[in-house]
């Protein structure tokens, strides 16, 4: 069963999740948009969700009392890196071989995959 700070944690973990998908998907359709390479577009869309996400999920979402720590920034950087790469391919895979035309189409089914990678692997490796 799950304890009442695991729920609000896993609410808190939501909430910080729905602004980082804002940013991203924002900033990723912008940078489309203004025609640059989905590839490209998705690195530095990421990367604007990726610096939400810390801010927010490293000073509410898994913030206790500790302080920060180079290694969890670190630990950090390498699981979004891999959910980065992991975005990028299902991206390709989505444009390229399944043939989708629509960016929100294919956005969106690549942050579904992708977030709940990110969410297993930030609570039990990052912020344990």
């Amino acid at each position: 069963m799950l304890q009442k700070e695991n729920f609000y944690q896993l609410l808190r973990f939501g909430l910080v999740g729905v602004l980082n998908t804002l940013v991203d998907f924002g900033v990723y359709q912008l940078l489309v948009w203004l025609g640059l390479h989905y590839a490209l577009a998705q690195c530095l869309s990421y990367s604007c969700g990726l610096l939400n996400s810390y801010f927010f999920n490293s000073r509410w979402t898994f913030r206790q009392e500790k302080k920060y720590t180079q290694k969890e920034f670190l630990r950090f950087l390498l699981v979004n890196l891999c959910s980065l790469a992991l975005s990028v391919l299902l991206l390709r895979l989505c444009y390229e071989v399944l043939g989708i035309e629509s960016n929100l189409i294919a956005k969106g089914i690549v942050m579904v995959f992708v977030m709940l990678v990110n969410f297993i692997a930030n609570k039990l490796f990052v912020f344990k």
